[in-house]
């Protein structure tokens, strides 16, 4: 019960800090002026995706705590810092990903507004290169979607083996990951409804916990 309630005051603490953050963020840039505007936006930005990822961190801990039955521990400072670097590595491949998968269809878009800048374009062509785009995005990102899975459990492995470095903890969640890729992204999609109806804001506290704990179950089954 205990380590429920503090999963839960984490998923409190995250999202209070992510409207602050927007909040704040927003605040700025929209009343700020000049280059102040930038820089405090900027700033507030960053210091929310921080904390968001040291919470995260933290909440990944807890889960694998309450699932070993084990005590609390100590989380220090280059813990934190090790987490931070991880999700600036796992942002960098997956959005160099994303570019490989999504390069085709959004420069055929791109020449295709360029031609109707320089001269007239059919109708007919323009939709039928748009259908054409709007095809190869959509395997795109399945694709996409299949192939970034592999990086799902770095952070399960970082919190869980403290010991390993964040490049190994990158290299061994890729391993594992691309064997059960799709059975993961099965998993993911079947928290969809649940996901749907944080719309409402309020089920997002409780379904965060209770998706992070089923996933830590499912990494740690297939480990």
């Amino acid at each position: 019960m205990k380590s429920r309630k503090r999963s839960v005051s984490s998923t409190v603490i995250s999202f209070l800090a992510a409207a602050t953050g927007i909040l704040v963020a927003r605040t700025v840039f929209v009343n700020g002026s000049g280059i102040y505007a930038i820089v405090f936006g900027a700033a507030a930005t960053a210091a929310f995706l921080i904390f968001r990822v040291c919470t995260a961190y933290k909440m990944q801990v807890q889960m694998i705590l309450l699932l070993s039955e084990m005590k609390k521990i100590r989380i220090g400072f280059s813990e934190y810092l090790r987490s931070i670097r991880l999700s600036l590595c796992l942002f960098a491949f997956k959005a160099t990903e994303l570019i490989a998968f999504e390069f085709i269809p959004v420069t055929t878009v791109l020449i295709l507004f360029l031609r109707i800048r320089e001269r007239a374009v059919s109708r007919a062509f323009c939709l039928t290169v748009l259908a054409g785009a709007a095809l190869l995005a959509a395997v795109g990102a399945v694709f996409y979607a299949l192939s970034v899975q592999k990086y799902s459990k770095a952070l399960f492995l970082l919190a869980a083996y403290p010991s390993l470095s964040v490049g190994d903890c990158i290299k061994l969640s890729a391993a594992t990951g691309e064997k059960r890729a799709a059975e993961m992204l099965r998993f993911k999609l079947g928290f969809l409804p649940w996901w749907l109806a944080c719309v409402a804001i309020f089920p997002l506290l409780f379904v965060v916990p209770y998706y992070k704990q089923s996933l830590t179950c499912f990494f740690k089954r297939v480990s």
